[in-house]
């Protein structure tokens, strides 16, 4: 399915400036004087105004009765067709005050600028070619005009405010439109926001032209200077940066030349602009001049041969500045030289050579002026070729605009496009228009038909190859071929082995625009079904999506019946390409898929599974109020179509409430949980789902703090098929831990790492890992906590999501904590600030404020002050008062504040709701432990110790040791003549800082 009745080849979406002049003393003026001197008055009138317009580069798309209407950016674009508008403007109303008195035509003018779908094919019959938002923008704008005003609508105005002086007149209601912010035109300059900014980036080429120009005038010996560059690289404002350094203090003549591009110099070519600049008073090489500039043929010179015609009317420019340059120095800066006529390029080339005069000549071209045959490499020439600018420079040239820019990256190092991103910050998402402009100039250079080949291969993305290009462009190989190489020539592409890539990434984005919706929907279609492989499901997804994304598709697809089918197609391609990027960890990018798939959804039950698959995508994120939406609205997308939603959709859901609470910012309500997981196991029993059954008695357990259920999940992890329980088995083992059974946390944890994964077992590995290592890390074995910390520092490193990544970190310093190797801790706190910091949005949980309060603790056990207010710290991380109160407990007690300490053991209370359980990482409760020994508060021990001794039952040998040296602490205080305590179990084990730790006391005077 082509759709080719879209395929209109000479329509394209384009940026253009609209406008509209209305005469509007036409009636007064001319009502007595007959409709036949009404007729020649007005033609007069659209004569003279319709020259000027086309002056300045613009086309007169029609009369309509007194008015005019004109683009500007059709069917040739300009780097400033905005600006051209204006001038335009400005030009026909001074014509109208000045031109006819006293009949005089009053006109009121309207402009706007914007994306609109022109007709290129209307040109020359002079129909209706341009349709869109800034044409009727500017036309309602035309009638709110006073006579003589001209209105300026927005986006006009904001590309063109540096230019022009402006009076705002707030918003205008404009019909059929509404409120629309409205300026009067009052002047416009030659200055620009360019010249308020400093030269960043260029110093050594702006030194080397200098040296060369000053050689130039100071030894009186002419030379050529060529700053050659893509467009947008500084070319213009370093050659003026050079001619004004020159010029500065010194008489010096700086002569300003402008090349057009063939069909634009019209009478004003730069020979003319050269012959009207210079008083050359009587002389014999007059004639030649004059000649040479249009002003009037010499005969002479038309009896010779074009050749000859060159020669005599460089051998006479060179005479007659040479003439002139010894009165006062010269220079001539010649802008845009690429386009110059071979008779100016001959010149410029023999006025250059060997002629002892103070003239210097700078001039800009575009780099295929470099193979000019009418420049000859001499001695002491210059040619700069300017490159983008490095990083550094563009950062520092961005600040100078309008500080920091997002998306930087997107400029490559081209200044023009750094200024205007940085100027269009606000809007970053939309690529401002002074950049599409500039670069749809450039683009409107080339040939039509090799425009168009760009314009379809820009479907494909930033790089394709000859055959993606003939089968968009529907040409054969061998034409394609030829085409690609002009194109490439020119600078757009580069090859790259076997396939080219734009040669800017924003050249193929204005590329890509030009082309209207329904060839660009079909486009997409054409390669979806024959050009993209047939494995790559990610790029048969994206075609698919542009080919039927609504609301276009609507209109664009009109038999209902295909687009049904296509939609169908592209629902199910969105599915399987976010599975794939889901399985290659790039869970954003699955999200954004997942996203189409709920757009491209036509029933409920395929919007309840589209919702249900971007909720886990954002959950892998560690966006949990963003995944808690989305399947809550899944839940009510098949309550809608009627029927049970699958079991798993329940299980991965209340996994997050469950075990990662963290993940939120907003907690769901205990009842809504409680409801979901009772919904939930009703499904999972009726539709024989024992997986999903698995995971929530397992998310039950956690939540409610009842762990019979677990029993059940750890039958099925042990039968034969057990490896399909790998993900409830982890969450049973992470529970098991909760409850102090270490030795069967960790075995069970063994099993999935060690059988279930080798075998293709699925389960939250990054999450399994940070709870397998404080299994080990409880259970004594330092030197395996270790490994595991690392193998999940190199798991994160794979794209995984921020609060992952603060897991990582915990882990990493809790095992540091008990160690001893307070260095480490406090470097574990310095990367987890700098993950809040560059993340500042992301959730965290327990963990991260439990890494705050180690490394609290490592600065006081280093001598140091605490260098952060960790109360407002922990706040940042956590909901819950009693976490942040337990996690700073042990800094706060160590620096002084005794009632830290109870505010602290409020997190360890019986029957606490799951988020406010600090047991759920300090499982043993070490902190209280350590606390209350600090503080010498023996009588308060027995609990802290019955919690230590019920962990050493489960296994845990760090409870054991830890239970062992507090009660040496004890009996030692108790006893002054008793042994010192030596904490042998807890040193013999490695756990040194938690010794040092108990060893800690908290001066009378120092605590309050």
């Amino acid at each position: 399915m082509d759709n080719q009745s879209h395929m209109d080849a000479h329509t394209e979406r384009r940026v253009v400036t609209a406008v509209f002049i209305d005469v509007v003393g036409s009636t007064d003026v001319l009502v007595g004087v007959g409709p036949e001197v009404m007729r020649r008055r007005l033609g007069v009138a659209f004569e003279e105004m319709s020259a000027r317009i086309e002056e300045y580069g613009g086309t007169v798309e029609k009369f309509v009765g007194d008015a005019i209407f004109a683009i500007f950016g059709a069917p040739a674009a300009h780097v400033d067709d905005p600006q051209r508008a204006l001038r335009a403007a400005l030009a026909c109303r001074d014509w109208s005050t000045e031109a006819i008195a006293p009949d005089r035509l009053a006109i009121r003018v309207g402009l706007e600028t914007g994306e609109a779908l022109v007709d290129m094919s209307a040109l020359e019959r002079r129909e209706r070619m341009a349709i869109g938002a800034p044409v009727n923008i500017a036309a309602r704008l035309q009638q709110q005009a006073e006579p003589g005003e001209i209105l300026v609508g927005p986006a006009c105005h904001a590309t063109t405010a540096t230019l022009g002086a402006f009076v705002p007149l707030g918003t205008k209601a404009l019909k059929g439109i509404g409120e629309t912010e409205t300026w009067k035109l009052v002047a416009i300059s030659s200055m620009s926001l360019a010249a308020e900014i400093p030269l960043i980036g260029r110093a050594q080429e702006r030194a080397r032209l200098i040296n060369a120009a000053e050689h130039a005038l100071g030894d009186g010996q002419a030379n050529l200077a060529v700053i050659v560059g893509e467009p947008g690289l500084g070319k213009s404002r370093l050659a003026n940066e050079v001619a004004t350094g020159v010029s500065a203090g010194r008489p010096v003549r700086v002569i300003e030349l402008r090349c057009r591009p063939e069909g634009e110099a019209g009478a004003n070519s730069p020979l003319r602009q050269l012959f009207d600049a210079i008083d050359l008073g009587p002389s014999s090489e007059l004639p030649a001049l004059a000649h040479s500039a249009g002003v009037t043929p010499d005969p002479e010179l038309l009896k010779v041969t074009r050749f000859e015609q060159r020669e005599l009317i460089s051998e006479a420019w060179r005479r007659s500045l040479a003439r002139i340059a010894t009165d006062q120095p010269l220079v001539l800066l010649i802008e845009d030289i690429h386009w110059a006529d071979p008779v100016l390029v001959r010149m410029v080339d023999h006025l250059t050579d060997d002629l002892p005069s103070p003239i210097f000549v700078i001039a800009t071209a575009r780099p295929e002026f470099a193979e000019s045959a009418h420049v000859r490499s001499l001695e002491g020439r210059v040619t700069i070729a300017l490159e983008p600018l490095d990083e550094a420079a563009a950062v520092e040239l961005a600040r100078a605009v309008r500080g920091a820019v997002p998306g930087l990256d997107k400029a490559a190092g081209n200044p023009l496009f750094i200024v205007e991103l940085a100027r269009s910050q606000a809007v970053a998402s939309e690529l401002p228009l002074t950049i599409q402009s500039a670069i749809a100039a450039r683009l409107d250079e080339l040939a039509p038909d090799d425009r168009h080949l760009l314009q379809h291969v820009s479907v494909v993305g930033e790089s394709f190859d000859v055959r993606d290009a003939a089968l968009l462009d529907d040409r054969e190989t061998p034409a394609i071929a030829a085409m690609l190489g002009r194109i490439t020539h020119l600078g757009f592409l580069t090859p790259v082995g076997s396939r080219y890539r734009f040669h800017h990434a924003l050249v193929r984005d204005v590329a890509y625009a030009r082309l209207p919706v329904d060839k660009r929907m079909a486009l997409h279609l054409r390669y979806a079904d024959h050009g993209a492989r047939p494995d790559d499901i990610e790029s048969r997804a994206f075609h698919l999506w542009e080919a039927v994304k609504p609301p276009d598709a609507e209109w664009v697809w009109e038999d209902a019946e295909a687009l049904a089918s296509l939609r169908a197609r592209a629902f199910r391609a969105q599915l399987d390409a976010g599975a794939r990027l889901e399985s290659q960890n790039q869970y954003e990018r699955a999200g954004t898929t997942y996203a189409n798939a709920v757009q491209l959804a036509t029933d409920p039950q395929q919007l309840g599974l589209a919702r249900s698959e971007m909720g886990r995508a954002l959950a892998r994120q560690g966006r949990g109020d963003d995944a808690w939406r989305e399947r809550s609205a899944a839940l009510a997308a098949y309550g809608e179509a009627a029927v049970d939603p699958p079991a798993e959709l329940y299980a991965d859901m209340l996994e997050l409430a469950t075990m990662n609470w963290g993940y939120f910012k907003s907690l769901p309500s205990d009842d809504e949980v409680m409801r979901l997981l009772a919904d939930g196991e009703r499904v999972a029993r009726a539709s024989g789902d024992d997986v999903s059954l698995a995971r929530l008695l397992a998310e039950r357990a956690a939540f409610s703090g009842d762990v019979s259920g677990i029993e059940e999940v750890v039958r099925l992890a042990q039968s034969d098929d057990g490896v399909r329980f790998a993900d409830a088995a982890h969450r049973s083992a992470m529970i098991l831990l909760w409850a102090g059974q270490v030795r069967r946390s960790a075995n069970l944890y063994s099993l999935v790492f060690d059988e279930f994964a080798p075998r293709g077992g699925r389960f939250n590995e990054p999450e399994a890992l940070s709870w397998y290592g404080l299994a080990a890390f409880l259970e004594g074995d330092l030197e395996l906590a270790t490994s595991i910390a690392a193998r999940a520092a190199e798991d994160a490193d794979k794209g995984r999501s921020v609060h992952t990544h603060s897991h990582v970190i915990a882990l990493q310093a809790l095992i540091a904590f008990g160690r001893g190797d307070w260095p480490l801790v406090e470097d574990r706190w310095v990367a987890l600030a700098e993950l809040i910091a560059r993340n500042p949005d992301a959730g965290f949980c327990l963990l991260g404020t439990a890494t705050i309060g180690y490394g609290a603790v490592a600065q006081i056990e280093r001598g140091e002050p605490v260098t952060t207010d960790i109360r407002e710290a922990v706040r940042r991380l956590e909901e819950s008062e009693r976490i942040c109160a337990a996690s700073i407990m042990l800094a706060q007690v160590m620096s002084g504040n005794q009632n830290a300490l109870d505010d602290g053991l409020a997190a360890y209370e019986s029957d606490l709701g799951l988020y406010d359980r600090a047991a759920v990482w300090d499982v043993p409760w070490l902190s209280p432990a350590i606390a209350e020994v600090m503080l010498g508060r023996w009588s308060d021990l027995d609990a802290v110790l019955a919690r230590l001794d019920e962990c050493a039952a489960g296994g845990s040998r760090v409870a054991e040791a830890v239970a062992s040296a507090v009660r040496e602490e004890r009996a030692a205080s108790l006893d002054s003549g008793g042994d010192a305590p030596v904490h042998s179990l807890l040193r013999g084990l490695g756990y040194t800082g938690l010794s040092d730790l108990l060893r800690f006391r908290v001066s009378q005077s120092s605590a309050r």
